[in-house]
């Protein structure tokens, strides 16, 4: 059980949800998808990479902002900081949410750069310089997502009694979208 009220957690809960939104909607559409070579050569194909990129510096947004402090500037932030500090659980379930939390936290430390020097800002030296920041190796977006998964399963399964699976609703409208394209 938590000492948090179930508004805060299903908030929490929608956000990351919609966070994986994002990342499922941006892989469908672009990593994933094995149409991608011809849909770039398409005459969509300069508009559809605009969109690539929107979607891609968005969810690097959505995802560090899961990582902000629990409290900055006297104000409170929802995320895995907050959920782990301010939620009053047991002893088992804090040392599992603290466990997935480092290691969650290990890949926004590689994106998080990105958001303060690019994404949030236009920081005149990393914009002149062409650094290419957030960058990880393949892959560990679908381990980071995995992780969240388990870290909000912890979470609703302490509060609920059973565990919460993310929707794919986003990625079966990704498909619908990309059906509709002509190539």
């Amino acid at each position: 059980m938590t000492s948090l009220p179930l508004s805060v957690i299903n908030q929490f809960i929608e956000v990351c949800q919609w966070t994986y939104d994002v990342w499922s909607t941006h892989r469908s559409l672009f990593n994933d998808n094995p149409q991608r070579a011809s849909l770039r050569a398409s005459p969509a194909g300069d508009g559809l990479y605009r969109l690539s990129i929107i979607s891609q510096e968005y969810l690097l947004q959505q995802i560090v902002k899961l990582h902000d402090p629990a409290r900055q500037n006297g104000e409170e932030n929802l995320g895995f900081d907050y959920i782990c500090q301010c939620g009053g659980w047991d002893t088992d379930v804090s040392a599992k949410l603290q466990t997935l939390k480092m290691r969650l936290d290990e890949f926004a430390q590689k994106i998080r750069p990105a958001r303060h020097k690019i994404l949030s800002h236009f920081d005149l030296k990393t914009a002149l310089s062409g650094s290419k920041l957030g960058d990880f190796p393949e892959g560990e977006d679908i381990e980071y997502f995995r992780l969240l998964q388990e870290f909000v399963n912890v979470v609703h399964n302490a509060v609920i009694g059973e565990p919460y699976l993310f929707s794919d609703d986003a990625k079966k409208d990704a498909m619908a979208l990309l059906s509709c394209l002509k190539l």
